[in-house]
């Protein structure tokens, strides 16, 4: 793997069962499916999850089965769409999971160039050009909160970031959440 670029998605938290979908494409099949990671940290938050290869998913199915309310542990990438009215959705491709216990979260730690930034009404709004190895360019949009951060990147700087996909307000006084959920930026560090 290239060392300018570098793409992690970890998700902990639980299955929603109701969520899987078992599908095929030209060459393989996979699952979609959602995991709750919803918390002090994040808000009301689900991310999206796909995986590849029967021999991968039957396992964590059959487990599933046996087993719908444990925890678990996905590590894969973090990617994103757009759709025909410009809404981004993040998502995350998982390739390894274990059952584990931990804080629910959906975390990305992204090393990329930065494409636009601009500034926005909560802080800064930052296209971030990602590629991993054999794929395509991903430019993904992410957004950072003003008094986290000490250095605010400049277009074509190569920078790493470490973040949540989490609601804009992931907790009030009185234990509510509010705003759509994005991918934010906690760490960011100017290479």
């Amino acid at each position: 793997m290239s060392d300018k670029h570098f793409n992690m998605g970890n998700v902990f938290g639980r299955v929603v069962i109701d969520s899987i979908e078992r599908k095929k494409s030209s060459n393989s099949e996979y699952i979609n499916f959602q995991v709750n990671v919803s918390g002090r940290r994040s808000g009301s938050v689900r991310a999206f999850c796909r995986m590849w290869k029967a021999e991968r998913f039957e396992p964590l199915l059959k487990h599933l089965e046996a087993r719908p309310l444990d925890p678990f542990y996905f590590k894969g990438f973090f990617g994103q769409f757009w759709d025909e009215k410009n809404t981004v959705y993040s998502n995350f491709t998982v390739y390894h999971f274990d059952q584990r216990d931990s804080d629910p979260r959906a975390a990305f730690i992204l090393k990329g160039e930065v494409d636009v930034i601009s500034a926005v009404k909560l802080g800064q709004r930052m296209l971030l050009n990602v590629q991993r190895e054999g794929q395509e360019n991903e430019r993904l949009e992410l957004w950072l909160q003003d008094e986290k951060l000490l250095d605010i990147p400049q277009a074509e700087q190569l920078v790493e970031v470490k973040g949540y996909l989490r609601q804009e307000h992931p907790e009030d006084d009185f234990g509510g959440s509010s705003g759509p959920v994005r991918a934010f930026v906690e760490e960011l560090r100017i290479l």
